[in-house]
């Protein structure tokens, strides 16, 4: 048997290092082979469990599904409803609207019926009263030329003035437009309000007259106006004045006129009943 040969060092025997490192892999590749297993065995197939956890999953997953389709349904329910209210409230309103534009529209109908009946009233007050001039003014024409033919010394005579038969339902005011006044014939004992005519506007008997005569359709006012240029400007004061005073309480004083020749006294004894 040969001998074995001395070696001039120590020498390294590898082989336990070897089978620990060859027992190492073996294990870590059945590891690897029980992991692979076990992952194919689940990919199979899953535990009782697990299908049944889905399962529910699935289901309320379906009910929720429903739930919200049922929310959403109610929602545009809930929408729709909240809009027809909407549009019924609007509706509504405009209803309310038009009654009351209804109820002022009749109003105004029977405001235009009266005053247009007042206007009526007026206008033929008027009309009588032109009428009456002309017969007054033949009743002075006839004493002139009476008077004429006695040859008598021209004296005032009294200017009567007569009622109308249209105007039986009127309640006249008399004012007299003199040169420089302006009388307020009120009572056939005592005398008339004197007005000088540069005051008129702010004078309060006339302020007090004209209210009395807005205070009733049928009261009227009639201008007994003298013949001369002073009395003639003096009535555009006293229409300047009731003009004014329309305006501004709404008043629709339309007052009527009667000239008065020459320098006679006004006499109003047939209008007894309208004075004091």
């Amino acid at each position: 048997m040969a001998k074995k040969r001395k070696d001039s060092g120590a020498s390294v025997n590898l082989f336990p290092f070897l089978s620990i490192l060859v027992c190492i892999i073996g294990c870590l590749t059945l590891i690897i082979v029980v992991l692979n297993l076990m992952s194919m065995s689940k990919a199979e197939g899953r535990e009782p469990e697990e299908v049944e956890r889905a399962r529910e999953y699935a289901i309320l997953k379906k009910a929720q599904e429903e739930d919200q389709k049922s929310y959403d349904e109610l929602r545009a329910l809930v929408d729709s409803l909240t809009q027809q209210n909407q549009d019924l409230l609007a509706k509504r309103q405009k209803l309310t609207m038009l009654k009351e534009m209804l109820d002022s529209a009749e109003k105004i109908d029977a405001a235009r019926e009266e005053l247009i009946a007042k206007f009526q009233l007026l206008v033929n007050a008027n009309k009588q009263l032109d009428a009456d001039e002309v017969v007054l003014l033949a009743e002075i024409e006839s004493l002139k030329k009476e008077i004429e033919e006695r040859k008598l010394p021209p004296e005032a005579a009294q200017l009567q003035v007569k009622p109308s038969g249209s105007g039986a339902n009127t309640q006249p005011f008399f004012v007299e437009v003199a040169d420089k006044m302006v009388l307020i014939h009120h009572s056939l004992t005592e005398p008339a309000i004197e007005i000088p005519a540069g005051s008129l506007e702010i004078n309060e008997d006339f302020k007090k007259l004209l209210e009395t005569i807005a205070s009733k359709p049928y009261n009227t006012l009639i201008l007994l106006v003298r013949g001369s240029d002073a009395a003639v400007t003096n009535l555009g004061k006293v229409n300047s004045v009731v003009g004014a005073f329309n305006q501004r309480t709404g008043a629709e004083i339309i007052p009527g006129r009667l000239p008065l020749p020459g320098d006679g006294k006004v006499d109003l004894s047939l209008f007894a009943q309208y004075l004091k």
